[in-house]
């Protein structure tokens, strides 16, 4: 194991390819304009206001493509031409010199990049050892099983959401791999490393119970008033209510291992205390048990809890919410015994006061928390008797009523280079932003500059030339408007190399073709549609490929390429067996001044069986309009031509996942035939906007289980 620190963020973006960045200002693009088609239609049809008693949506998205717009399709031509006009620039940056060095030297790496888990720092493992370490932390908790049972969880999910308006925006569960963060915070871990298990491998209920669980612990810590923290913030206005401080010591636990240790009667019993305070349906206790149904996948092998398939998971979509949820019923519990405002909690993190108590009675104390949680199977460390505690991201000071920022030791502070990729906005607001935080979290001026050395020193690191100033919270009278504006936004990739103003041409677009007099101008205007740019992968992502790339191979090595009998006449240059591929049809003929024409398609299967479904449609007139390569065909059939088809394999790339957000097999169609120089493309243009064909296979409503 070979610590390795850059000196600088994983947050940093280096600067993207041309295709990186047209791939991924195509997809921006996509989601624009579906959106403002499914605009267009509920304003053409004048749909009113959703019926308050209609079925809860639980905030998901439809996978439904709208239909064409005819009064949109003269905007969406220019903005889709767009990405063809797009022009790059040189950039002379010595930070992104060096990010694309150590980008380089990440790729060409033999050894994984395992981050720490509460620290920024970065450990060189070779693969064994890391998978020593994987395997370790999964044979500790959890057994192998069935590989139908992540059939059965998607069947009784499907029979769950039946005849809900939701089941037709879910997909099936994803088989994404673990992975582990190093616990470099732990004393000797260099000789004995400890690990935390990530899984990925997300239960898709946990989206509608995210939903679920939020309102019922808003509702409980409403009514109660718990102090179930969500930020530092919180933590700060608790210890300024505390009377008395220097009478006062300080508790502080910390639950181990909270989320794999809530038991399924644990929630259970949570849940009942919730619903003494709100009313919970048999269907969303339903979601909430079902969402707890999860499995841990790791190359080919699938795994469960060794006590069963009930699980919280880290990486699951409501395991905070559940985390809260309990820490909602534990701290009610404590409240019974205890004053309830003198205890609170963030996530796995307990913080109380007490006043006036001797040695032997914080003892008393800290085993009566001790025992409590360990009623429902919950252990915790606790450290009792303390005036000065370091908590979340800041240290609380009983002695002197004060607080300061605090930073563990061994982490050492990065902030993104003032050369990095990210939009100008980001660049400029970094420094002011990290002055309000500090400045929040400093309980007065003496304590902030006290302690801003090693943050100053950071963003001079960083290349920033700021002086961090102490800000006093102002308190303003002025109303705060709660009305909700009916914003479509569009998100256009930002990069330094593009020079292109993308912001300013988008906007004159609007100008453009939605004037006054435009039907759609009372929504598709300046003030309806606005642009915010989003950001490139960043050096994060880009280790975290990398380590799925050497830890999960490709194993094609002995793949065969080719069955075809006489090799010479493969239609595919001897790769007719290649999956998941965008390839290239050149259709010439023998009529006069025909030329030579070009069809971009896609294959997910083998590329023998798409060339066996174009032949049949060249050969039964039936079948002529099954693609536009079959009426070109049938085009020149018609006038007594002949034609010959040469096909080429432009690329290949991965469809559309249960775990994927996006289809990169499609996105790659769609951005080919956007771009093509030529006119002699036989692609229809409204197949860059329409829905991806491959993700009927992991949508729930049509999961058919095999049992």
């Amino acid at each position: 194991m070979e610590k390795k620190n850059f000196k600088y963020s994983n947050k940093n973006i280096p600067l993207p390819s041309e295709r990186s960045y047209k791939l991924r200002l195509m997809e921006k693009i996509e989601l624009l304009i579906k959106n403002m088609r499914w605009k267009a239609i509920y304003f053409s049809e004048n749909v009113e206001k959703e019926d308050k008693n209609i079925e809860p949506r639980y905030g998901l998205k439809s996978f439904n493509c709208p239909q064409q717009v005819k009064e949109l399709l003269p905007f969406e031509n220019d903005l889709i031409s767009l990405v063809k006009k797009i022009k790059f620039r040189k950039v002379h940056s010595q930070f992104q010199q060096q990010l694309k060095a150590d980008i380089q030297s990440i790729r060409s790496s033999t050894k994984t990049l395992t981050p720490a888990d509460k620290t920024t720092n970065m450990y060189r493992l070779e693969i064994n050892e890391y998978e020593e370490l994987l395997t370790n932390a999964i044979t500790s908790t959890y057994k192998k099983t069935n590989q139908n049972i992540n059939e059965k969880i998607n069947s009784k999910g499907k029979q769950i959401l039946k005849n809900t308006s939701v089941i037709d925006k879910m997909k099936i569960n994803g088989t994404q791999n673990c992975f582990i963060t190093l616990k470099d915070h732990k004393d000797n871990f260099l000789n004995n490393p400890s690990v935390r298990l990530i899984n990925p491998a997300k239960n898709e209920m946990g989206r509608i119970s995210k939903t679920i669980l939020d309102n019922i612990n808003n509702a409980v810590k409403h009514t109660l008033q718990l102090n179930q923290w969500k930020n530092t913030s919180n933590v700060i206005e608790w210890f300024k209510q505390i009377a008395n401080k220097d009478k006062c010591k300080f508790l502080i636990f910390d639950v181990c291992d909270f989320y794999p240790s809530i038991k399924e009667n644990l929630l259970k019993e949570a849940l009942q205390f919730a619903e003494q305070h709100i009313n919970i349906s048999q269907k969303d206790k339903e979601i909430i048990h079902h969402s707890r149904k999860s499995l841990l996948f790791n190359s080919n092998d699938i795994w469960m809890k060794k006590d069963g398939l009930f699980d919280v998971t880290m990486g699951a979509y409501d395991g905070a919410e559940v985390c809260e949820l309990v820490g909602n019923f534990m701290l009610f519990s404590l409240s019974k015994i205890y004053n309830k405002n003198d205890i609170g909690l963030y996530r796995d993190d307990g913080l109380a006061v007490f006043e006036n108590i001797s040695g032997p009675q914080s003892e008393r104390i800290k085993k009566s928390f001790t025992k409590l949680f360990n009623k429902y199977k919950l252990k915790i460390t606790v450290q009792c008797n303390i005036k000065i505690v370091n908590y979340l991201d800041v240290s609380l000071n009983l002695t002197n009523a004060t607080y300061h920022p605090y930073h563990k030791s061994n982490n050492e502070i990065n902030y993104i280079h003032k050369e990095s990729n990210h939009p100008p906005s980001i660049i400029k607001q970094l420094p002011l932003s990290i002055e309000s935080r500090l400045s929040s979290i400093s309980s007065n001026q003496k304590v902030f500059q006290e302690s801003i050395p090693v943050y100053e020193e950071a963003l001079i690191k960083s290349g920033y030339n700021h002086k961090l100033k102490y800000k006093t919270s102002v308190k303003t009278n002025r109303r705060v408007k709660n009305r909700k504006r009916k914003v479509i936004w569009f998100n256009p990739p930002y990069s330094r190399n593009v020079a292109t103003k993308v912001g300013k041409y988008f906007l004159n677009l609007i100008d453009k073709h939605f004037p006054k007099t435009h039907k759609f101008h009372r929504i598709f205007n300046r003030n309806t549609i606005k642009i915010s740019y989003s950001c490139m992968p960043n050096v994060k992502s880009i280790i975290d490929s990398h380590n799925h790339r050497i830890l999960h191979p490709k194993n094609d090595n002995n793949e065969r390429l080719c069955n075809c009998i006489n090799k010479q006449n493969c239609p595919l240059h001897q790769k007719c067996l290649s999956s998941n591929i965008l390839y290239k049809a050149t259709i010439t003929s023998n009529l006069n001044e025909y030329g030579e024409k070009v069809y971009i398609g896609i294959s997910e299967t083998r590329f023998k069986l798409r060339y066996a479904n174009h032949k049949k449609s060249f050969k039964f007139r039936k079948y002529e309009n099954d693609t536009e390569l079959s009426k070109e065909v049938w085009k020149i059939k018609n006038l007594n031509g002949k034609f010959d088809i040469k096909w080429d394999i432009l690329r290949q790339c991965p469809p559309y996942k249960a775990d994927h957000k996006k289809c990169l097999l499609c996105l790659n169609e769609k951005l080919e035939i956007a771009t093509y120089g030529n006119h002699n493309l036989i692609n229809r243009r409204n197949e860059v906007i329409g829905k991806c064909r491959h993700q009927n296979k992991v949508m729930l409503s049509r999961f058919d289980s095999k049992d």
